[in-house]
């Protein structure tokens, strides 16, 4: 194939394949800058920074506030800014400002009193099929967004929308839970969802592993697996195509004609 393939696999990885195999090797194998990013990315890793330095200080003996979190959302999304470009749309930079530090807001004043034990943990497990006993080629990386007292896991989710279970049934990420906190002989994993409406709000989900779940994600992830190490990486033409932030590398001069 000519290029190395990185350590281990995740399910940002399998998502990333399974919607678009050149769009994959672009990302992770050829390590192409991003030509833009779009605003939900930012926002959430701006959201997602600003609560897990709340509860970092919290550790540490600190005593922060929400709104300090909500502060440090500000300074954070100055840096995003400062990277690469945005895909602004509908969007301007001081209404997703503000959209930001509402939302790191509303869910510590909701549930700012977890007993948070450690932020970002890191875990990494050999997978295996249950039926054909063939295992994952790499193992599975993640990070539990948090750990709480007791050993409870909880994972914090950004989304439009809320979660259907038709939503959760064909998931990667969630599939690629259910292997993990199995693999880990855990018992489940907590999911609050906020959700990035006007009136913010929050879905508590559950994932447990069962045997169906995780087998579907292990022939997903193996068939996935199979076609990367083969070197198979066609593109994905699609209506996601126009917001990708690798279009013009992979398009070329298909984009420069339609301009």
């Amino acid at each position: 194939m000519g290029v190395e393939l990185p350590e281990h696999t995740s399910a940002s990885q399998l998502n990333t394949y399974a919607s678009c195999p050149r769009k994959y090797s672009l990302r992770y194998l050829e390590k192409t800058p991003p030509e833009d990013r779009s605003p939900s990315l930012v926002l959430g890793s701006v959201v997602h920074s600003a609560i897990g330095w709340f509860f970092e200080a919290k550790i540490t003996g600190e005593s922060p506030a929400p709104v300090d979190a909500a502060e440090l959302a500000r300074a954070d999304f100055a840096a995003e800014v400062d990277g690469p470009p945005i895909r602004w749309g509908r969007w301007t930079p001081a209404d997703l400002l503000d959209h930001a530090m509402r939302l790191v807001s509303f869910f510590l004043e909701q549930r700012g009193d977890l007993p948070v034990e450690d932020v970002e943990q890191r875990f990494t497990v050999d997978l295996t099929h249950p039926t054909t006993g063939e295992p994952l080629p790499r193992p599975l990386l993640g990070y539990f967004d948090l750990r709480l007292q007791g050993g409870r896991l909880v994972e914090l989710k950004t989304s439009r929308s809320g979660y259907k279970p038709a939503d959760l049934a064909g998931n990667l990420q969630f599939g690629a839970y259910a292997a993990a906190i199995e693999a880990l002989d855990l018992e489940s994993l907590d999911v609050l969802v906020l959700v990035k409406s006007r009136s913010p709000r929050l879905q508590e989900l559950q994932v447990k592993p069962s045997p169906t779940r995780v087998r579907w994600f292990l022939d997903a992830a193996l068939a996935i697996e199979r076609a990367i190490a083969a070197g198979h990486f066609p593109p994905a033409p699609s209506w996601a195509c126009k917001t990708c932030e690798y279009r013009s590398r992979c398009l070329g001069h298909v984009v420069q004609s339609a301009a």
